[in-house]
């Protein structure tokens, strides 16, 4: 059976799957995956997702590990089970899962992410970004004890370090103290490999934060396959970076402090001060700052 990398090998799946579909499109943005949206009979979307090999964008020339799927389906099933019903922000639903072929089929959460949503007058951003913040911090406090398969998802941890292994080559690129990147690296670049908190869904930010105006504007969180074991911070300083680039360039509508307001104080409502622990305000801003360097 063909894996899905085109509308022509999507529709030979299709068939061979017996799933009901009308029409068939390319969901542009993805550059490690190959994603299409299927209309059915009835006018009801979804979502297809394949993974393989190597990163879709590569022409064969990044190669992936072909299980990051199993973590997301993992994680997403997990999150979905675990986090409050009531909350405004989701996971999508897992319709069918074809391990052999690694293709995931999942409700279709909307056209538009957040970072594209920013620039619209409509996008009520300060209260995205509280309800992100909201939501991450739950996400970190009820995972603590989250199994996510035998190895906590070394590949994905592998994976996140990518931006802190050019650090240094960035650093000196633009003058600044290479041998100080090679430290931060050393000593924080390090610890993604030993990290064990919580649940961290691995590529928090913007661009995976989907809006869906099907349903006032809800938020689903999506690609969840680098999702492994590791410190929260790191889960807050990507997002914080990517909202500190967004504010600072597309109109300062306050993502960034909305977002990390509301984490502190969902935090504090579970008892943790998150401004006295030291080391994680470190983390966070060390990671905020690697990312922005990435």
């Amino acid at each position: 059976m063909p894996a899905p990398i085109d509308e022509l090998t999507l529709t030979e799946y299709l068939r061979a799957k017996k799933i009901d579909y009308k029409t068939t499109e390319v969901v542009a943005g993805g550059l490690t995956n190959y994603v299409f949206r299927i209309t059915d009979s009835k006018g009801k979307t979804s979502i297809v997702k394949h993974a393989g090999p190597f990163a879709a964008f590569s022409n064969g020339a990044f190669k992936l590990p072909d299980e990051r799927m199993e973590f997301e389906v993992t994680a997403i099933q997990e999150v979905f089970r675990i986090m409050p019903s009531d909350m405004p922000v989701r996971v999508p639903k897992i319709w069918e899962y074809d391990r052999g072929c690694n293709v995931l089929i999942m409700t279709d959460a909307g056209w538009e992410t957040l970072k594209a949503a920013y620039g619209r007058e409509d996008t009520n951003v300060i209260d995205i970004g509280r309800s992100l913040g909201q939501w991450l911090a739950k996400l970190h406090t009820l995972t603590q004890n989250t199994h996510i398969r035998d190895d906590g998802n070394r590949d994905g941890r592998r994976l996140y370090r990518y931006a802190y292994e050019n650090l240094a080559d960035v650093a000196e690129q633009y003058g600044l103290d290479g041998e100080y990147a090679k430290f931060i690296v050393q000593r924080y670049g390090s610890l993604l490999q030993t990290d064990n908190d919580c649940m961290c869904m691995g590529d928090f930010w913007p661009g995976n934060v989907l809006l869906d105006e099907r349903s006032n504007n809800s938020l689903t969180v999506v690609d969840w396959e680098i999702s492994r074991r590791g410190c929260g911070a790191t889960d807050v300083g990507q997002f914080a970076a990517e909202a500190y680039l967004l504010d600072r360039l597309r109109g300062g509508k306050g993502l960034l402090d909305s977002f990390l307001d509301s984490y502190k104080k969902a935090k504090g409502s579970e008892g943790v001060n998150v401004s006295a622990d030291r080391k994680f305000i470190q983390r966070v801003a060390v990671h905020m700052g690697v990312h922005l360097g990435y």
